[in-house]
């Protein structure tokens, strides 16, 4: 989940034109009769494609770099400690979503690698049963009724939605950066986060090129993602189905399936 916090600004100004859009997307000048399309859909096409050219040109290579001249066990302190720094965010969110024991265990699990783990280098609270989890201040809001919204791609940063916007400034706020005073050492750990985001999220970037449609399977995977953060971690069937973006099932071949669900079962994500 680490994020890049000196993109806030351009995060927020997308938002305005995400605003600006949903006004005049049927404006007078609209033409009524044609297809209804999803909102700001040609601006997050251009979003989309820019941040997949900022990732081959720039990110995979640095990742490539990274990973050419630094150990195995380096690596994995690095994204270890990162993960460590996102904590908090993430256990405030549990407990602003009502998800007490939820909440104790991602702080359990902050505090314990924190001493123990030497500020997050060793994950020692996976082998205590805390396993990391996602969470946002989006899927909180998500959790209390508010709707999502226009979907959005912002620069950089990737997908998200006019509801998840909030989150970007409560990132800010929670990370250490923030509060360092040293403006090299801000530097360096936002440079170090960008270079670990890309060294983790590349095979799913990847996976995510690799699709037949790669900006509605990428919309559709976070989506869901979202939608199972804010359920607590139960997927229906017809959920799954919707994700993966299948015509509907012909009713007079066979009786409509029962839904289905999974119980949550806390996981990396």
């Amino acid at each position: 989940m680490t994020r890049w916090p000196f993109l806030l600004g351009a995060a927020f100004a997308t938002s305005v034109l995400a605003l600006s859009g949903c006004a005049t997307v049927h404006g007078p000048g609209s033409d009524t009769s044609a297809p209804s399309r999803p909102p700001l859909q040609a601006v997050n096409h251009a979003m989309f494609h820019l941040n997949m050219g900022l990732y081959d040109y720039v990110l995979e290579p640095v990742s490539t770099g990274y990973k050419a001249v630094t150990p195995g066990f380096v690596r994995t302190g690095v994204s270890n400690v990162f993960s460590n720094i996102d904590m908090p965010y993430i256990f405030i969110n549990d407990f602003l979503q009502g998800r007490v024991q939820l909440g104790m265990e991602s702080l359990s699990r902050f505090l314990v690698n924190s001493v123990f783990g030497l500020g997050g280098l060793f994950d020692v609270a996976d082998k205590l049963d805390l396993p990391m989890h996602d969470n946002s201040l989006g899927v909180t809001l998500g959790v209390w009724g508010v709707p999502q919204g226009p979907y959005l791609v912002l620069p950089f940063y990737g997908p998200s939605s006019l509801r998840s916007l909030p989150g970007l400034a409560m990132v800010v706020f929670t990370g250490p950066a923030y509060y360092v005073t040293s403006t090299p050492a801000q530097y360096a750990m936002t440079g170090m986060g960008i270079i670990n985001t890309g060294y983790v999220d590349g095979p799913k970037i990847r996976m995510v090129q690799q699709a037949v449609d790669p900006y509605l399977f990428m919309r559709n995977a976070w989506e869901q993602h979202e939608q199972y953060l804010i359920s607590g971690g139960v997927v229906s069937k017809s959920q799954l189905l919707e994700g993966l973006s299948l015509p509907p099932a012909d009713s007079s071949a066979a009786p409509p399936a029962a839904t289905e669900s999974t119980p949550h079962t806390k996981r990396k994500h």
